[in-house]
């Protein structure tokens, strides 16, 4: 008679089998719920103008998209300084005193200039601004002569009596300072000078005459003439507000931490970014 014989295998104990993966669906669900949730929450903390942006690019992303990108900024949070490639990180109080320095010099400038009758006119082409790298004082020309001579590096004597106020507050604030020149995109005919030796000139120009006017010879870091590369006014390259000698008062420079961002700035990035309201910066046409 015929023996069946029967084997059994036993599975080692490192092998237990599939357990399904309906545990995994569960999890996703619920990280996505909670994603949903801290979204509602943060649209619910917004103001009406802020809630009226994020709808705006919701109901046309592509067309926001591209009205964005003309926004020197469109998504900032409150008191993060602005630079090129976008936010970086959250102002320190350093920072924050540092600006309401600047700020103080620039009133002190305005104030100084507005007290003498005669540069009343001048004052008007006068911009002051802080910008993402500093106080930046901007001497715009006119439809005429305003600063300079036309076509030269010669500073008219209204000009001068501007600066004769505006020196001793700027060497006050023990800065290195920056001198830029800028010119209009309309090139010199029959010459070979050219508006980059232009905007040179009317650099050197505006640094010796701060030194003649008590500024000292190390309070400067950089004097350069750009011609017509960084236009004011680039929809119209051949207008009269391109041409402009700038005067840029720096921050002070923050000590960096090995991640590249200053102390005490990186524990506010990762611990304070969901604690910050953000704004949503109005479009400003170029």
């Amino acid at each position: 008679m015929d023996t069946t014989i029967i084997i059994k295998k036993k599975k080692g104990h490192g092998d237990h089998g599939h357990h399904g993966g309906s545990w995994k669906v569960a999890y996703a669900d619920f990280v996505t719920a909670m994603m949903a949730f801290f979204m509602v929450m943060w649209i619910i903390g917004l103001s009406d103008s802020q809630k009226h942006e994020v709808a705006a690019y919701f109901k046309d992303p592509f067309g926001y998209v591209k009205q964005a990108s003309k926004s020197e900024k469109v998504f900032t949070l409150k008191g993060v300084p602005e630079t090129k490639s976008g936010i970086v990180y959250e102002k320190p109080s350093s920072v924050k005193v540092d600006q309401k320095g600047l700020e103080e010099v620039e009133k002190q400038i305005q104030k100084q200039a507005s007290s003498a009758p005669d540069l009343s006119v001048i004052l008007k082409y006068v911009a002051m601004s802080i910008t993402s790298d500093g106080l930046r004082i901007e001497l715009c020309e006119g439809k005429g002569s305003v600063f300079f001579e036309t076509g030269s590096a010669i500073i008219r004597p209204e000009a001068m009596k501007l600066i004769h106020r505006m020196a001793p507050i700027i060497g006050a604030t023990k800065r290195k300072v920056v001198i830029e020149g800028h010119t209009d995109a309309q090139p010199y005919s029959g010459t070979s000078y050219t508006n980059l030796d232009l905007s040179c000139d009317r650099a050197k120009s505006l640094y010796h005459a701060l030194l003649e006017c008590g500024m000292d010879v190390n309070a400067f870091s950089n004097v350069r003439g750009l011609g017509s590369s960084q236009l004011k006014d680039p929809e119209h390259p051949l207008s009269f507000a391109n041409r402009r000698v700038s005067i840029l008062i720096p921050f002070k420079p923050l000590t960096p931490t090995s991640d590249g961002l200053p102390k005490d700035a990186l524990n506010q990035e990762i611990q304070g970014a969901f604690h910050t309201d953000l704004d949503i910066a109005p479009i400003r046409p170029k």
